[in-house]
This record gives structure tokens, sequence and C-alpha cells, in this order.
């Protein structure tokens, strides 16, 4: 038995083993899953339907992980399993959980849905803030949606009392359209409402700092350039 086997035997007695970590240091490194993680998705479909739903966390992230890297042949030829693990996402969603951890579900369901830009840049927005390059100018921009404040700047607010900044624009939920709708509808689904207010600031628009130019915030993060 190889040891990738034996791991997979681990994980999948225990939803919140240990091993879950090692079995992704096996297969991916920093932050991307490599093709020969492709197929361990059935086995992952299998394993995540013997858990209960509140326990499916780690297998599904895990699987979207990979999903989100597959190339379109790899995604083809595991659609079985991708469909599987997707429909297992639809009462794992709602189950409760913090809103941070709530937007790597979110990230996980786009992945699996096939998205190419949030099922892999999601959790950029995890701190209540994203970075993001003015179009225009090409200033690096923090587009913050928190605790702190709803503004762009491009000073360093997290340690600077008084940053030149400007205010952020959010989309009106009935404007969203595409990921933004999808994301939003079930962020309410889920009663994760601070998730899907934040939501609404990342598909708004923001003002660069620097020269004046207003843009959509979610642009800049679908802007291939861009992503970090």
């Amino acid at each position: 038995m190889t040891k990738i086997e034996n791991l997979l035997q681990t994980v999948a007695a225990d939803p919140h083993a240990p091993a879950w970590s090692d079995l992704y240091h096996e297969v991916c490194h920093q932050g991307q899953c490599y093709p020969d993680s492709f197929p361990l998705l059935p086995d992952l479909a299998v394993i995540a339907a013997g858990f209960t739903p509140a326990d499916r966390d780690q297998v599904l992230i895990f699987a979207g992980n990979i999903a989100a890297d597959l190339d379109q042949a790899s995604r083809a030829r595991y659609a079985e399993a991708l469909a599987t693990l997707h429909q297992l996402t639809e009462t794992w969603l709602p189950t409760p959980i913090d809103p941070q951890d709530f937007i790597y579900r979110l990230k996980t369901v786009l992945a699996l849905e096939g998205d190419e830009v949030w099922g892999k840049e999601l959790d950029r927005v995890i701190h209540d803030e994203i970075e993001v390059e003015c179009p225009t100018c090409g200033t690096y921009l923090f587009v913050v949606f928190g605790e702190h404040g709803h503004f762009a700047t491009h000073e360093d607010y997290a340690i600077k009392p008084d940053v030149e900044h400007t205010p952020l624009l959010p989309a009106l939920p009935h404007e969203l359209t595409g990921a933004g709708q999808r994301l939003h509808t079930l962020s309410l689904q889920a009663q994760q409402a601070g998730v899907a207010e934040a939501l609404t600031y990342v598909f708004g628009c923001a003002t660069c700092t620097q020269c004046s130019t207003s843009f959509r915030v979610s642009d800049q993060v679908e802007a291939p350039g861009d992503w970090a």
C-alpha cells in the first residue's frame, strides 16, 4: 500500500484527522495541486458521502482545491466525481460556521462548478480586504470592507492611523450578475448576511487614491495580471 493509500484510509475514518494536512501536502504545494492529485477526486467523493454535512469541511475543501487546478480534459474525465462532490455541498454549505471559513466553502463550490477565477481567488477576501491594481495607473490599492470601514487606499492602513482614502460604492443586490450574484445568493441562503454584504463591495466600485480612476473591484480580480 502506498503512502497516499494509507493516508486515504486514515482520513476516511476521521473527518478531522491530522492526516488530512499530510495528504494535502503530498499532492499539493504552495497552493497548487498537481495532476497526480486529480485521480483522488473519486475517492474524496466516496469519503465525503460517508461524513455528515457538518463534518465535510476537510474533504470538500481539499477536493475544491484540486478542482480549481483541473484542465479541461481532466474536468471531463472526473465529471462524475465532481458532480457528486458538488451535490454534497448543498447540505454542507448552510451548516453553521464562522464567516471566514464560510468563504472557503464558497470558493469550494465555485471551484467544483468550474469557475476559473473565483474558484481560485475568493480566499483573497478572507480578512475583510483585498489588494488590487488600479487599471489606469497601476497603483496597488487596499480595498477594505470590514470593521475598519469601507474604503480604498494606497497606504498601509494597518500601521498608519490616518491614511488617504476614498469611499467604496457597493453593488446593489439586484445589480449583481454572474459569480457575484451566485456568491451573494449562496451566502444569504446560508444565513451568512455579513459575507453577503462584504461581497457587494467586492463586486462594487472603488476609486484610486492616486489617479481618481473609478473601477469595479471584481474586474481587477478577474484581470489575469492582477492575480496574487
